[in-house]
């Protein structure tokens, strides 16, 4: 199996994608807990996915069930047709290789410089690399999310929006054709999140990049999503495209995004001068 580059979406409606994950029938319990109860979603090639919801709706459970990471308890995930957790352990492996993953809190090791962390998914996949060519790779990808001069830094000596550029610079190291996202603002003030969201979208819509984000922050969702779902205890409430999750008719829809869609201004400024003068670092 492999994944095509696809144009990003103009206006996308669910019947006007092509899929490159189908989510159908999934359902997962922990003892008695019941997280997810029935999902069915589609995500299309080249668009930006976004799954909200209040804490404990099952989003990142979703997201780890999506990404190859644990099977669902019944139910079947698809991503190009295939069925993953049917699959040998070997091509499942495969398959992970084409994604790439930004967690909630980076994940980016101490004991590792920034360009050292970004280089590490390179230098696991393809060890034949000379060190210098896998640098330039790095570099590379650090130029892309504006944290190039901070490539012999430790992730300590970064701040909370550094960490997060740098998480997504390791994530598209391997240049993934598919991007999972748990949580990309989370613990950042305004400015800075819409800064992420800016790059989420700038990376996109040059590279074509699918991505599937997992946020409980309704203004990045609302910013970023081509399309979204919206979770309540496990199922999905609403879906389509973000106007339509917004004027759903459901009184708890209208209740959870209202009480969550206020915020500071910030979040709506052009942060395009920001990244210039370096303000976010």
């Amino acid at each position: 199996m492999r994944f095509l580059h696809r144009e990003r979406p103009a206006d996308p409606g669910a019947g006007d994608v092509e899929a490159l994950i189908d989510v159908e029938g999934v359902s997962t319990s922990f003892g008695d807990n019941v997280v997810l109860d029935g999902i069915d979603m589609t995500v299309g090639r080249g668009e930006i996915f976004v799954i909200i919801g209040p804490s404990g709706c099952g989003k990142t459970t979703l997201l780890r069930h999506m990404s190859g990471m644990l099977p669902p308890s019944s139910g079947v995930v698809r991503i190009g047709g295939e069925s993953l957790y049917d699959l040998p352990e070997e091509e499942l492996d495969s398959i992970r290789r084409r994604m790439g993953f930004s967690f909630q809190h980076g994940a980016l090791l101490n004991s590792m410089s920034v360009i050292e962390n970004v280089a590490l998914p390179l230098a696991e996949a393809a060890p034949h690399l000379s060190r210098d060519l896998i640098d330039e790779v790095a570099q590379m990808k650090l130029e892309m999310v504006g944290l190039l001069d901070a490539k012999d830094r430790a992730p300590s000596d970064l701040s909370g929006g550094m960490k997060k550029r740098a998480a997504i610079a390791r994530a598209i190291a391997l240049d993934p054709e598919l991007v999972f996202f748990d949580e990309p603002s989370a613990g950042l003030d305004p400015i800075t999140a819409a800064a992420v969201d800016n790059l989420i979208l700038k990376l996109a819509r040059i590279f074509g990049i699918t991505m599937v984000v997992v946020t409980h922050d309704i203004a990045s969702a609302f910013t970023i999503g081509d399309r979204m779902a919206l979770l309540f205890d496990g199922r999905v409430f609403a879906h389509g495209r973000p106007e339509d999750v917004q004027q759903h008719p459901d009184a708890r829809v209208q209740d959870f995004i209202h009480r969550a869609l206020p915020r500071d201004e910030a979040r709506g400024v052009d942060i395009t001068d920001y990244l210039a003068k370096g303000a976010l670092r």
